[in-house]
């Protein structure tokens, strides 16, 4: 029988959830796509921990004035500020990195989710034309989440609706945002609706398909990552 390595385990979520909407197993942009969007949302990764090469577009994205949203169960400080070795004023000085925080609960990233939608639906910042040409099921999701009080997400999601809100309104007016998801998304029993999650929320405002949008789901190592990065997976 065919030997399933840990490390294929671990990616599992992240190709099944991608390939279950999108078609597709990879991410839907590369890492140059990380420097100039407006918005740079980070769910469940420490990726100055395990990905440190990455800092090093996040650097490049901040001088071209993107703003970095980081939705974990922990404040990572390296995500607050890195010294980054390549970059000389970086290694002396360090880099900015994250600009909002939301401490979701551990495993509370769908309620989140799901509560940022809503929002965006009652303040018709998603993108209906998009949604109607590209998307199937909005109608569904609508009343799903319709049906989903406030309460409910507040208490699975960990966060207020005041947080939900606020980050609706800063991915809502965002022209461009880049989705990055890693480990803490997709190492649980329901890490498969964490990245349709995560789908649901890009294609909400139609950030896929665009210049400096997408979704970039960071595995645990380089190899694994380039493997996934050429659709090998």
């Amino acid at each position: 029988p065919k030997k399933v390595t840990r490390t294929a385990l671990q990616n599992a979520a992240s190709v099944a959830g991608l390939k279950a909407t999108l078609g597709v197993r990879s991410p839907t942009c590369s890492l140059s796509d990380l420097i100039g969007p407006q918005l740079l949302v980070v769910f469940g990764s420490h990726l100055a921990n395990n990905q440190p090469m990455t800092t090093k577009y996040l650097h490049y994205a901040k001088k071209h004035g993107t703003r970095i949203a980081v939705v974990n169960p922990v404040r990572e400080y390296g995500l607050e500020r890195y010294w980054i070795p390549s970059v000389a004023s970086s290694a002396l000085f360090g880099t900015k990195l994250m600009d909002e925080f939301f401490q979701v609960r551990v495993g509370g990233d769908i309620a989140f989710i799901n509560g940022v939608i809503k929002t965006l639906i009652a303040l018709n910042r998603v993108d209906q034309e998009f949604i109607a040409k590209r998307t199937t099921g909005y109608e569904d999701l609508k009343a799903a989440l319709a049906g989903q009080s406030w309460e409910m997400l507040e208490e699975r999601s960990g966060l207020s609706r005041q947080e939900m809100e606020r980050f609706a309104l800063l991915y809502g007016h965002a022209r461009s945002a880049v989705f990055v998801f890693s480990k803490g998304l997709t190492q649980h029993d329901f890490g498969v609706d964490n990245v349709k999650a995560i789908v649901n929320i890009a294609l909400a405002r139609g950030m896929l398909g665009r210049d400096k949008c997408g979704i970039m789901p960071i595995r645990g190592h380089s190899g694994i990552q380039g493997g996934g990065d050429c659709g090998a997976e």
